[in-house]
């Protein structure tokens, strides 16, 4: 009974943001840390040395002011290197009466940390609780491009043991790249392997993005290297195998993957984008962002009394609200964005 009512909640707010911008966002992607353990090839988060990022206390603190929220994304970096990690969970778990999903991914090395940890948040009796595990190819592809011996092995370890664990769903997530783009069947011959009974579905798969203020790659030319016509055709491929679903996971991943080839072809976001209308990225100091990709800080939960509300009000916010509707933006097609923007959009439809 309560998950049909977060349900509807959810859906009550996505169809609000059909028709305004609401009084507060139902999506939070937050990075709880830039600290990381890999070297990918795709991302240079790894290289950052981050000092003072916000503390356990006042991650509560936000929460407790912020708690409108139905959908988390807490990311990093990678989040199992904060030792507060369940802390950080369980306030918002307990602080955010609506929320139906509680989403991280992982790189999936520290298997026995990632999987302890999951073990002590599951049992806070998140709505839905949802972990994705890096995977980018085979072994040899995979550890190629994040950079890091053995990580293969580590990884799939920890979707396998996570994937047994009741009260959670795991999938595997791939990011599209000059170095894997035609790689999907390949990765999941190899992981099927190791996992028998493993679907399609439990695959995430995401095209390759550039930002300056979060993934801090816009140097490496990523985009230049990689045809878009080749992007297009995988994530077209891989939807095929991937097949019909009705449940809104599966709503979600087709209606991303299947506009894919739009945005390359166009270079424009295939539909209005909701950032700062249905979702909002806050970094690992508290500043809040409308996503990972567009560098215009809109203010500073330090400065603002950890209280996201009077940030979302300002006239800043509106203003750059205003500019993405317009697509006076970088324009991205990135998964975070992309599924809000995607329900915001039920009744507009593409534009």
């Amino acid at each position: 009974m309560t998950r049909l009512r977060s349900y509807a909640k959810l859906a009550q707010r996505a169809a609000a943001a059909n028709l305004g911008r609401p009084s507060f966002p139902f999506k939070l992607t937050f990075c709880i840390t830039y600290w990381c353990n890999y070297k990918c090839k795709t991302c240079n988060i790894w290289k950052m040395t981050p000092r003072d990022e916000l503390s356990l206390d006042e991650i509560r603190e936000f929460f407790r002011k912020s708690n409108r929220f139905s959908w988390i994304d807490l990311t990093g970096g990678e989040v199992s290197l904060r030792k507060d990690f369940p802390s950080i969970c369980e306030a918002a778990i307990s602080s955010c009466p609506d929320l139906l999903l509680l989403h991280f991914p992982s790189n999936g090395y520290l298997t026995d940390q990632v999987v302890a940890y999951t073990k002590d948040i599951a049992a806070m009796a998140p709505e839905k609780l949802m972990v994705t595990i890096s995977c980018d190819g085979d072994e040899a592809t995979n550890d190629a491009i994040r950079g890091i011996e053995g990580g293969y092995r580590r990884q799939i370890e920890t979707f396998r043991r996570l994937r047994e664990m009741p009260g959670v769903e795991v999938v595997l997530g791939m990011t599209l790249s000059a170095d894997n783009v035609n790689h999907f069947p390949a990765a999941f011959a190899a992981a099927k392997q190791e996992i028998p009974g493993l679907e399609y579905t439990e695959f995430h798969v995401n095209i390759v993005t550039e930002g300056e203020h979060y993934l801090g790659n816009q140097e490496l030319g990523l985009r230049k290297e990689v045809s878009p016509a080749a992007l297009a055709e995988a994530t077209e491929s891989y939807a095929r195998l991937r097949g019909f679903g009705w449940s809104p996971v599966n709503y979600l991943e087709r209606a991303y993957l299947t506009r894919v080839r739009s945005y390359l072809e166009s270079g424009r976001t295939p539909m209005r984008c909701h950032a700062l209308r249905s979702s909002c990225f806050i970094d690992s100091w508290g500043h809040v962002f409308p996503c990972t990709v567009y560098d215009r800080k809109i203010g500073s939960l330090r400065e603002s009394d950890y209280d996201l509300a009077r940030i979302w009000a300002s006239d800043e916010a509106r203003d750059v609200q205003a500019e993405i509707w317009d697509y006076k933006c970088p324009q991205c097609w990135t998964p975070c964005e992309a599924y809000p923007s995607i329900m915001g959009n039920f009744l507009r439809g593409d534009a």
